[in-house]
């Protein structure tokens, strides 16, 4: 196949914007031709780098004051630019913008489109932030366009019924992976981890790492050597976030700005838990991130998270913001064969989430002409 892949902002280090990564590189793998139309790669994941072909937004000709204009024209020139250099068969959007498929369908009817939704409604932007840098656009404008997917893939059921209630349109559900770094067994399997307390993300209000800051005292109380570490990335987005949680003033808790892989890595296969604070996830990478280096989760018992996550068995799914913390404690205070147990389990449950397995369902509902989603 000849696959474009549209992805705005792939200067942001997020799970979506990884998961584009895992796409293109994978497609490329086992011998498809690939391009990549975004605004810029400064800043994210450093592997995209290494496609062969990509074609960044075109600035636009004229000025224009209506910001969201600008951008529509932008994005329009640079899907034209696309097709025109590239001649795909298959078009990707790997955000819930469908005015991508739109414009491209415009341009060259015969194209296969395809929309992969993580989310059908934006939760963590007002418009003009999303329309200002982003090139994304509001979920009354975007619906206007889903006339253009000829298929519709989403990461979760979770977000499959959401995408039915919204959009009301039948999506098809293909997991995404954990990353190819990940997939390497810990060395420590099996052996005792201090009391470290990880939680991974973007450093935005929906991810909560302000509330797993206020409750860690709860946690100290119990398990008096426990240590928080905060990691991830910046969200221009959200900075003013970010800004309240720099000096935490609470014993025991660390900041750790964005980390690589390897320092991802290494903070996963030391920790005895993870925390995932977000409430209704749509999928959630990190925690498969985190089990796939032998860390026990808690996370809520709402959204696509329920998906990956077993009750008691890879770690613990909480009722309610006391249960959250008791899990937490729960965890710290294990016997270590009962810990194991959980560890070896997470391990097993996060492998099954391969980029190998991802890209394989992905290309078997993307072949044109494919009836096997």
């Amino acid at each position: 196949m000849r696959v474009s892949i549209i992805h705005p902002h792939l200067f942001v280090r997020g799970g979506g914007e990884r998961l584009t990564k895992i796409l293109a590189a994978g497609l490329e793998k086992l011998g498809d031709e690939v391009s990549i139309t975004t605004s810029s790669l400064k800043g994210g994941f450093f592997e995209l780098n290494r496609l062969r072909t990509v074609f960044f937004f075109k600035n636009c000709p004229i000025p224009l004051r209506n910001v969201t204009l600008k951008n529509l024209t932008e994005l329009a020139l640079s899907i034209n630019e696309t097709l025109r250099q590239f001649d795909p068969d298959v078009i990707v959007s790997m955000t819930e913008d469908t005015v991508n498929l739109g414009f491209s369908k415009l341009l060259k009817r015969q194209l296969e489109a395809i929309q992969y939704v993580h989310f059908p409604v934006e939760e963590e932007a007002c418009f003009s932030d999303l329309c200002g840098n982003y090139h994304r656009f509001p979920g009354w404008f975007n619906k206007r366009f889903l006339w253009a997917a000829d298929l519709v893939l989403c990461n979760s059921k979770y977000t499959q019924a959401a995408i039915d209630s919204v959009w009301k349109k039948t999506a098809h559900v293909v997991y995404p992976a954990i990353d190819h770094p990940f997939m390497k067994i810990p060395e420590n399997l099996n052996e005792s981890r201090e009391n470290l307390v990880l939680c991974v993300g973007r450093f935005t209000r929906l991810k909560r790492q302000d509330f797993l800051v206020r409750a860690f005292s709860q946690v100290k109380e119990k398990v008096e050597n426990a240590r928080l570490i905060l990691a991830g990335y910046p969200d221009s987005r959200h900075s003013h976030f970010l800004k309240s949680l720099l000096n935490p003033g609470e014993e025991g808790v660390e900041i750790r700005l964005n980390p690589s892989d390897s320092e991802l890595i290494d903070l996963y296969s030391s920790a005895k838990v993870y925390c995932h604070p977000r409430i209704a996830e749509h999928f959630g990478l990190t925690p498969l991130e985190a089990m796939s280096q032998g860390v026990p989760v808690v996370a809520y018992n709402k959204g696509g998270i329920r998906e990956t996550i077993m009750h008691g068995e890879t770690g613990y799914l909480a009722q309610s913001d006391e249960e959250f913390i008791r899990h937490i404690i729960e965890v710290l205070q294990l016997p270590h064969r009962e810990w194991v147990r959980l560890q070896r389990r997470a391990v097993e449950r996060a492998h099954s989430f391969s980029p190998d397995r991802f890209i394989q369902d992905f290309r078997t509902c993307a072949l044109p002409g494919s009836t096997s989603c």
